[in-house]
């Protein structure tokens, strides 16, 4: 008996998101083998679910529920999926699972999927272009058996791959990459000649090192007799030093300071790069290790005691971690110098939880030696470069993380023409960027700025014809698969209608969208595709609704986002569409002022009207339409009765234009008349139209894109 995924994994975290799309899900069994290595999950969903998600899950159950086994967990999904699908339908939504699972089953057929041309000759065939080339006919037999058995085991739609096999084509992109990589090929090899030629010739009478297996030749007699003398010396030196430190009674034995042979040693003793470790590794107290990294803080505390507290941080870029040390006092020139801001080092040491902050850090230091730059220096390998016309620096306020300098300095190394500075609302980083040029340089600084544009042309009411309020208005509202007319579909229209002030008529109606409806706009409006199957399509619906509105002036709450769907979709059938269209969000902008948001839900309850069904085209048309009727009154209480006198009364004044939403607009100066032109942009939008960012009307914009000293936008 399946039970519910929920009720199964009841203490698997997961997000919210994710956690209302399983909900839906059906686990029909478990099974393991019984060397208990393995663990396979049989689930059956309506819904379908990336394999990225699949993936997430494997890896949250084998992590949060069997944590420290080796357990190899899969899931085996299996889809009832509604009639609107149709194996084309299927590969226009699943495509990117698809692709994903075949990355991690086989690059190859990955690769022959993805530049795959398909079509369908009929509901159940699919027909694929790949290119003629050996490795596709070998291995286009099982990308046929997998696509099958996804698409007929799995989803349920039994199909067909069929092959077509085409000449291959000249890729420019191809030839590009090849000649790129063979530019790297003659860089290495170029480099290589370099490093031969630096190697030390053989000298007659140098030292040979011996090979492996032969005799080490022995010392000369004279050399041994030399260390045999010097011995003795050595011993009594230490016995003499030893024996100094006992004064006045007391046991204070200093051992001399001897540095070590190895030249790289900066501190301590000479030591082993066997072990090194890096610092996200470290977990707890582990004992002694070596690590590397970038020295980028250091302090020195002087103790009560007389001694020197060093403290500096390491970095390898994985982790960072403290590193404390109490060297003697001739020993802290050593330490000093060995430890600068900005050096990379290699340092032997204890880890250990420090006492008094409980940090983690590394403790009794045996020695500290020099250590090569071991980061890898980015570079521009491409042969036709770019232009980056999108760029922050240090001015863009929690974005940019860079000096202006150095981004102009690193464009430069690589090859690049130019590059637009671009802040956000500002352009303060404009004169670093000049001086970061030399006299003569051909490098290219576009100056710009990423303002916040706020339409303040846009007039109350569009195509307005002088219509007074006692005439017919049509209220209406749509749901769709997404917001994009141009990729998405409808799939409810609902409006009321209202004459002389009142609601005389209702529209409401499904539309089958005739692809899938996705889970995210299912779970926000409650329509799925069982309701939406029987409905008509909008080659149907779209007419009967336009012979409901008439010569009606529609109104909408956020009009554009709705009348640009109907649009579209009178363009496609070809039906002539120029309605007059008042927008309710303008006018709770000019009527309600005090509102800090003029969404659909905020302006209801603040007039006290019911929204009961939210995000239900129908329900949210009858609610708009009532908005509608109350702010008639307030208009004609200010002595506005026609759209005209609207149009006049609603132009946009700077507290308007304060409340009013934003859009990124990228401005490019294309002469220096231009960039003093932005200048005076700049200072509008942080004067006079500053709330909560810079904000820059459109009407100040075009007023300062003229002929003569045009902006680029």
């Amino acid at each position: 008996m399946a039970k519910k995924f929920l009720d199964v994994f009841p203490d698997l975290h997961m997000t919210e998101e994710m956690k209302g799309l399983m909900s839906m899900v059906d686990v029909e069994k478990v099974s393991t083998p019984r060397d208990r290595s393995a663990l396979r999950i049989y689930i059956v969903s309506s819904r379908l679910i990336h394999k990225k998600n699949i993936y997430a899950l494997e890896t949250g159950i084998r992590e949060q529920l069997f944590p420290g086994k080796k357990l190899s967990i899969k899931i085996m999904e299996k889809y009832r999926l509604s009639g609107q699908y149709t194996p084309e339908k299927l590969l226009q939504v699943y495509r990117d699972s698809l692709l994903l699972e075949l990355k991690n089953y086989s690059i190859i057929e990955y690769n022959i999927f993805r530049k795959t041309n398909f079509s369908f000759p009929n509901p159940e065939v699919l027909h694929m272009t790949v290119e003629d080339t050996m490795v596709n006919r070998e291995k286009s037999g099982e990308l046929k058996r997998v696509l099958e058995k996804v698409f007929h085991e799995r989803c349920g739609l039994p199909m067909e791959v069929e092959y077509e096999y085409v000449v291959p084509q000249p890729d420019r992109k191809k030839a590009l990459k090849e000649a790129q990589m063979q530019r790297e090929v003659m860089e290495i090899a170029r480099r290589s000649a370099v490093g031969d030629e630096a190697e030390v010739p053989f000298e007659e009478g140098a030292a040979v090192p011996h090979a492996q297996g032969e005799e080490k030749p022995s010392a000369p007699e004279s050399d041994k007799k030399k260390k045999a003398e010097a011995a003795p010396a050595g011993k009594m030196a230490g016995r003499q030093g030893f024996k100094k430190g006992f004064q006045d009674g007391k046991k204070e034995f200093r051992r001399t300071y001897r540095k070590a042979d190895n030249p790289d040693v900066l501190y301590g003793r000479d030591f082993e790069d066997d072990g090194m470790i890096e610092i996200d590794k470290i977990d707890g107290e582990i004992g002694e290790v070596v690590l590397r990294g970038k020295i980028i803080a250091k302090d020195l505390r002087e103790l009560r005691s007389g001694r020197t507290l060093v403290i500096f941080d390491v970095t390898d870029f994985t982790d960072t971690m403290t590193i404390k040390m109490f060297p003697r006092e001739d020993m802290l020139d050593d330490v000093k110098a060995a430890v600068s801001e900005g050096s990379f080092i290699k340092v032997k040491g204890v880890t250990t939880i420090d006492k008094f902050d409980g940090e983690l850090t590394l403790g009794s230091v045996v020695g500290i030696k020099k250590c090569e730059d071991f980061t890898g220096k980015r570079s521009d390998n491409s042969l036709e470069k770019r232009v980056e016309l999108h760029c922050h620096t240090k001015m863009s306020d929690m974005d940019g993380v860079s000096e202006v300098k150095d981004i102009i300095k690193r464009a430069k190394k690589w090859g690049m023409p130019a590059i637009a500075v671009t802040d956000h609302g500002c352009v303060q980083s404009f004169p670093d960027a000049n001086h970061a040029l030399d006299k003569g340089d051909t490098f290219k600084v576009l100056y710009g700025v990423e303002g916040y544009l706020v339409d303040d042309v846009k007039e109350m009411v569009e195509n307005q014809r002088g219509q007074s309020f006692e005439d017919t208005y049509v209220v209406f509202d749509l749901e769709t698969t997404g917001l994009s007319p141009e990729k998405n579909r409808i799939i409810e229209i609902g409006a009321v209608k209202v004459k002389e002030g009142q609601i005389t008529d209702r529209f409401s109606t499904f539309v089958n969208p005739d692809v899938p409806i996705p889970f995210e706009i299912e779970k926000l409006t409650g329509i799925n595709d069982n309701m939406v199957l029987p409905a008509p399509t909008i080659e149907e619906a779209l007419p009967d609704f336009l012979d409901f509105c008439g010569d009606a002036v529609l109104v909408g709450h956020n009009a554009s986002f709705d009348v640009s769907f109907i649009a579209h979709n009178c363009a496609r059938q070809k039906i002539p569409f120029s309605p007059t269209v008042v927008d309710t969000v303008s006018l709770a902008q000019m009527l309600m002022p005090n509102l800090n948001r003029f969404k659909l839900d905020t302006v209801a309850k603040a007039l006290n009207i019911s929204l009961e069904n939210h995000h239900r085209a129908v329900d949210d048309a009858g609610a708009t339409a009532e908005i509608f009727v109350k702010f008639v009154k307030m208009m004609k209480e200010r002595d506005i009765h026609d759209l005209a006198e609207l149009n006049r009364a609603g132009r946009m004044s700077k507290d308007t234009i304060k409340k009013m939403p934003t859009y990124h607009v990228i401005i490019l100066a294309k002469n220096d008349i231009g960039r003093v032109n932005l200048y005076r942009l700049i200072s509008f939008s942080h004067i006079e139209y500053f709330a909560r960012r810079p904000r820059i009307p459109k009407s100040l914009l075009t007023k300062y894109r003229e002929a003569d000293y045009r902006l680029c936008l």
